[in-house]
């Protein structure tokens, strides 16, 4: 199993393996995708947009036959050697995994204000949503 970057090819099978997963994701224009595949089936997926702001993570799943495999952390680790600075929303219970992986909890307020809509719309249908960001080293060191 390896990390594939997604292309306009890879889109419909993409958008089937969310649907498989009961998940709801849909691509802007200029989305990074990085999916993980198993005999040819995808298996884990995540989205990363960047429209104008700060890379935002969103619709990180794994087929639950391979969750515990480590493919979670492979892709937020794909996208942290693509973006130097990522935002991310995932309910509290993820806090460990986000907080191992180099994320740090954001106060939603100081989010640009496209992700604040966001955060607000998503937080309104589920309060146990949390704000997380990362910064690799070199983005943290030119601020």
């Amino acid at each position: 199993m390896h990390i594939q970057v997604a292309t306009k090819a890879d889109k419909s099978a993409i958008k089937r393996f969310y649907k498989n997963n009961r998940y709801s994701a849909s691509f802007m224009g200029d989305d990074q995708c990085f999916y993980i595949t198993h005999h040819e089936e995808i298996v884990a997926c995540v989205i990363v947009s960047y429209s104008k702001t700060t890379p935002f993570l969103h619709a990180l799943v794994v087929q639950q036959n391979q969750q515990k495999n480590g493919l979670a952390r492979q892709l937020v680790a794909q996208c942290q050697q693509q973006f130097t600075d990522i935002i991310c929303f995932a309910n509290n219970d993820l806090t460990e995994f986000y907080l191992k992986l180099g994320f740090v909890k954001s106060n939603a307020n100081r989010l640009p204000a496209n992700l604040l809509d966001r955060f607000q719309i998503y937080s309104n249908k589920n309060n146990l949503l949390q704000c997380y960001q990362y910064l690799s080293e070199s983005a943290s060191n030119n601020r």
